[in-house]
């Protein structure tokens, strides 16, 4: 599962979406690319780091690390609400970032 997500993310990253089509053609793509995780947390997961992705452009290793981190605190906490996975999201990507700078 993990790697079919972290798939997912890379594909939509590879479109080159974001500031040019706007944010809601992103969403839209978002919304397709992560229809096949319905199961939550996952889908949560996929759709704030494909968001991620279109807002932000973050290099390939961040992306890459954001995306690993994510997957690695869901799987081991299952948190139950998007709030909080989007939290994650966000924590992952700073820690990342920072990490990669």
């Amino acid at each position: 599962m993990m790697t079919l997500q972290a798939a997912q993310v890379r594909a939509i990253d590879e479109l080159n979406i974001g500031v040019k089509e706007g944010m809601g053609s992103c969403i839209k793509r978002c919304a397709i690319a992560c229809i096949p995780l319905l199961a939550p947390p996952r889908i949560d997961a996929c759709a704030a780091l494909c968001i991620l992705a279109c807002k932000l452009t973050p290099p390939t290793v961040v992306m890459d690390c954001t995306t690993g981190c994510t997957n690695s605190v869901i799987d081991t906490y299952k948190p139950t609400d998007v709030e909080k996975v989007n939290n994650i999201v966000g924590s992952c990507y700073k820690t990342c970032k920072h990490n990669n700078q």
